[in-house]
């Protein structure tokens, strides 16, 4: 094989890795939800309850069908009448079978309390997956906002810190030819030394933004787009504080909590009352009471059971679930409370992070265009060069918290979302 051939494979390989590179990263955040959704183990772990409690509705539903049971034994010995019917003694082989069907007719309430009460434990186990995936979007928001500010950080502070050393190096040069005092030199030096440390604070805190997405997406922040619009919400309070009411996790939860012990309750009042059944029995015998014993047998018929008398135990059990409904209850009121609050300060919340974002944006504008006009007043000898460094520390901070407004916002709207309930 020729040099260009192997060249030309090895970079369509290259070109192939790299789309798949780009491919498997995240650059959006709605691509990066949706990777951490299928990573996190937090939602693994809720798609797991939603199916152990849909399986224990099955098994409450169980209560209703036929149950079949079938048994048998098998030995080996020695059996001796005592020359009983003149019978001798002889090595025997007994063996036992047995087969039984009992179809429930009558279970005083047991059963639908049960099935009711599973019914519950899925209603809350959705809502408790529903309510994870909202808060995995919220955390993965913040974290996607916090590589974008943390990357222009460390942009902005890389720039500042090469105008400083700039800087500092001239106020040196011109103390050397007697141009300047020497506090210019000392000034620009703690200018210097400033930008260094910002620019150790933006990588530290670019490290650890970075680590904190890939944890939570389990992919890397490979070029991330710039935020997007917030998602749709929304127009009034009372329409989101009507729809939380209706699909909050937590209120849905202690509803469905709710319901459960209601339905142990009636369990438990279930306890007092009889239980019927019909039943059907077929068993075989051989060799159990003289040698060459031998029976068969076949019953049909009706099974009560009903324990009168307990010695408190299912009277203790009802004042225990009635005692449960009661502590529910409250636990449902203090989650409408609760989620009432924190609706409206939601609400509240991302019309200020809208406001907050546009005035930061118009900072950031104006301290932009104050930067060029130092710059150039620099530049024509008007004005000094610290004067040159404030403009720019000052134009930092505000394209900082023009960015972070812009995460802040974002993160205000998915808050919103989680707690109406929203995947």
């Amino acid at each position: 094989m020729s040099r260009s051939c192997r060249f030309v494979r090895l970079t369509l390989g290259l070109a192939v890795f790299l789309a798949a590179s780009t491919a498997a990263s995240a650059a959006t955040l709605e691509e990066a939800i949706a990777a951490a959704l299928r990573h996190a183990p937090e939602i693994v772990v809720a798609d797991a309850e939603t199916d152990a409690a849909k399986a224990r509705l099955e098994q409450a539903r169980s209560g209703r069908l036929p149950t079949a049971t079938l048994s048998g034994t098998i030995g080996y010995g020695r059996l001796d009448p005592q020359n009983f019917f003149n019978l001798g003694a002889a090595d025997v082989t007994p063996r036992a079978a047995q087969v039984v069907v009992e179809q429930p007719l009558f279970t005083g309430g047991r059963v639908g309390a049960g099935i009711d009460r599973a019914r519950a434990g899925i209603a809350g186990a959705e809502a408790g997956q529903s309510g994870a995936r909202a808060q995995l979007a919220m955390a993965v928001t913040q974290a996607y906002g916090d590589v974008l500010t943390a990357a222009r950080m460390l942009s902005l502070y890389e720039r500042l810190l090469t105008e400083t050393t700039e800087i500092e190096r001239q106020a040196r040069l011109r103390y050397r030819a007697g141009e300047s005092p020497s506090t210019d030199v000392a000034q620009a030096g703690a200018r210097l030394a400033e930008a260094r440390a910002g620019l150790a604070r933006a990588q530290g805190m670019q490290i650890s933004a970075r680590a904190r997405f890939t944890n939570l997406a389990g992919i890397e922040p490979v070029d991330l787009q710039p935020l997007p619009a917030n998602p749709p919400l929304p127009g009034t309070l009372d329409e989101a504080v009507e729809e939380a009411m209706r699909s909050n996790p937590q209120l849905v939860q202690a509803q469905a909590g709710l319901r459960a012990a209601q339905a142990a309750a009636r369990g438990a009042r279930a306890e007092q009352l009889p239980t019927v059944g019909a039943f059907a029995e077929a068993g075989t015998v051989r060799d159990q009471f003289f040698p060459d014993y031998r029976a068969d047998s076949a019953t049909v018929g009706i099974r009560a059971r009903w324990e009168f008398f307990s010695g408190g135990r299912v009277s203790g059990r009802v004042s225990e679930a009635s005692s449960e409904v009661r502590a529910a209850d409250a636990r449902m009121r203090a989650a409408s409370m609760q989620v009432e609050e924190q609706v409206i300060s939601a609400f509240q919340g991302v019309r200020t992070a809208q406001l907050v974002e546009q005035a930061a944006s118009d900072q950031a504008g104006s301290a932009t265009q104050a930067l060029e006009s130092v710059r150039h007043e620099v530049r024509v000898g008007m004005k000094p060069q610290l004067d040159l460094l404030d403009a720019e520390r000052e134009a930092i901070a505000a394209e900082a918290a023009s960015i972070r407004a812009g995460t802040d916002r974002i993160v205000a709207a998915y808050r919103l979302a989680a707690l109406l309930g929203r995947p």
